[in-house]
């Protein structure tokens, strides 16, 4: 028999596991809990490589851009959290825990109950192969999916009414529903085999192609995406592209921006100018010519917006960062020139730094360059830029030389080079013009941005600047002649030494010719009395 003294130290025993046991437990719910809430859920591969995250990141970006919130983790992580998200894209699984093929199959029961009385319910985006016959099997319908073992594939996709473009595409081999229940899009042949691009079947969408590499692949996942998370019948909501003339500096040919302005003013059609940073000299004749150009634009249906300052810092500073933004919108708006959106590398939406700077701006323009000295922040599993609801316009996926946008599921931009030559440029023209995408104005929808400097808000077409209303028109101006440069010692020494060097070069050349020509006299001289004199003799 215990003794009452040993009873009680046993119950002291129980009671401290039974609390260190519920606190390891409410640990590891809290671990577990670390995926942040979000309309999706992104799983990959537990042993994914760079390559795999990589296009994960495209994905999230994809997402980003037609303004979902969305976390991603590896499939380990994602246990027992998968309930907490309605929509979930498995991409391209090939290690995981087996575990996560019964949660799957526990929402889609629930997502089948739900259908029933009309309720919301959950939906499973497979992209590529071998995941989905593995929960096929699982849940024992092997035979509602059929297989051709080959790696290559014709696909056949078309973005509009008679709109279709084809490629080719690789997979380690394809599968497909094998009667979708719902819905298909696209063409994909394989051997003997014509599969979809994208079916769906109830809980279950399938998408076989995981390249977003591929292009053509790019645009119709972005496509088909949308359509998987738009909840209502018909269409997502259309979006419009930009024809943005890209990347302009001051020192670029003035009369070839304006030529292109005039030609936009021309056909009647909304336009963007992308600038780049200045930070001093504004008041050069240069600059003021440069800006005049912009102002006329600016007047005539064309809006501003400005590049991010070009990244040379080993360490990122997101304050010394801003206070270039600051100053280079404040030189362009003493010149009567309103920039009203920044445009920047595309990985910005992935450090910490830039999205903070990011927040500072209500319309972002991305473009397919990297900022190769910016570094993605760690442990971000979640498209954090989401909550600061920017307007974002997305570079275009480009299926053909001219460069329009094949979707319309988010705003994009047609960027034009200034250095084609004006056969290209308008060529890009009037494919935008008889693009199914519709053409937009910034001067349509509402901005704002704010700096360390300065606010601006522009609503119903009234732009306010620090609280004063701002009025956009075009009034030549006249320019200085006689401009002081203003400049410092060491820039008057460098103007003067130029000076000197071409004095010295123009009397270099003189002596050169007249050296050249002494010889040539003495020569003539020199035959003339030794030679001809011989002959005679």
């Amino acid at each position: 028999m215990y003794r009452k003294k040993d009873i009680g130290i046993i119950l002291i025993g129980v009671i401290f596991i039974a609390i260190f046991i519920t606190l390891g437990n409410e640990s590891y719910a809290k671990e577990k809990a670390k995926i942040p809430d979000a309309q999706i859920l992104v799983i990959y591969s537990d042993e994914a490589d760079n390559s795999t995250i990589s296009q994960v990141k495209d994905i999230v970006e994809i997402l980003t851009y037609q303004s979902f919130k969305v976390s991603f983790a590896k499939a380990s992580d994602c246990m027992g959290e998968l309930k907490r998200y309605s929509y979930i894209l498995c991409y391209n699984l090939d290690s995981y825990p087996t575990s996560i093929l019964e949660e799957l199959n526990q929402l889609e029961l629930k997502s089948k109950m739900a259908a029933k009385k009309n309720q919301s319910k959950y939906k499973v985006l497979f992209i590529g192969n071998d995941f989905l016959k593995e929960y096929l099997g699982y849940t024992k319908r092997d035979s509602n999916y059929i297989s051709e073992n080959k790696s290559v594939g014709k696909l056949t996709y078309e973005f509009s009414n008679n709109v279709k473009k084809e490629g080719l595409v690789r997979e380690t081999s394809f599968s497909f529903l094998r009667k979708p229940s719902d819905y298909t899009n696209g063409k994909i042949v394989v051997g003997n085999t014509t599969g979809y691009f994208a079916a769906s079947s109830g809980f279950i969408t399938h998408i076989p192609v995981a390249n977003l590499n591929n292009k053509i692949v790019r645009a119709a996942f972005t496509k088909e995406v949308a359509k998987w998370k738009w909840p209502y019948k018909g269409d997502p909501h259309p979006y419009a592209q930009y024809m943005v003339i890209n990347e302009v500096y001051p020192f670029q040919d003035p009369e070839k921006l304006l030529k292109i302005i005039k030609l936009m003013i021309q056909e009647e059609e909304p336009f963007v100018i992308s600038v780049m940073p200045i930070y001093s000299n504004g008041d050069y004749p240069a600059m003021q010519q440069f800006a005049e150009v912009l102002r006329y634009a600016q007047a005539n249906g064309g809006a501003i917006i400005m590049h991010s300052p070009l990244n040379q810092m080993t360490t990122f500073n997101k304050s010394l960062m801003l206070d270039k933004i600051t100053t280079a919108f404040q030189i362009y708006m003493n010149q009567g020139v309103y920039p009203v959106a920044l445009e920047v590398p595309h990985n910005w939406i992935f450090n910490t730094d830039t999205i903070e700077i990011l927040k500072h701006f209500r319309t972002i323009f991305t473009t397919n360059e990297d900022d190769e000295q910016l570094n993605e922040s760690i442990n971000m599993n979640t498209n954090r830029v989401y909550k600061d609801g920017h307007q974002w316009v997305s570079p275009v996926t480009t299926l053909d030389d001219l460069g329009t946008s094949y979707t319309k599921v988010s705003s994009t931009a047609v960027y034009i080079n200034m250095l084609e030559d004006m056969d290209t440029i308008t060529n890009k023209i009037e494919a935008c013009q008889s693009s199914f995408v519709p053409l937009k104005s910034l001067w349509d929808i509402e901005q704002s941005f704010w700096t360390n400097k300065d606010l601006m808000e522009y609503k119903n077409h009234i732009m306010m600047v620090n609280g004063k209303k701002v009025k956009i028109q075009y009034e030549k101006s006249e320019g200085k002649k006689d401009f002081q440069y203003n400049r410092n010692m060491l820039r008057r020494f460098s103007k003067d030494l130029s000076l000197e060097n071409r004095k010295l070069i123009i009397a270099v050349i003189i002596v050169s010719l007249l050296f050249v020509s002494f010889i040539i006299i003495a020569r003539y001289y020199n035959r003339q009395k030794y030679f001809l004199h011989k002959n005679k003799d």
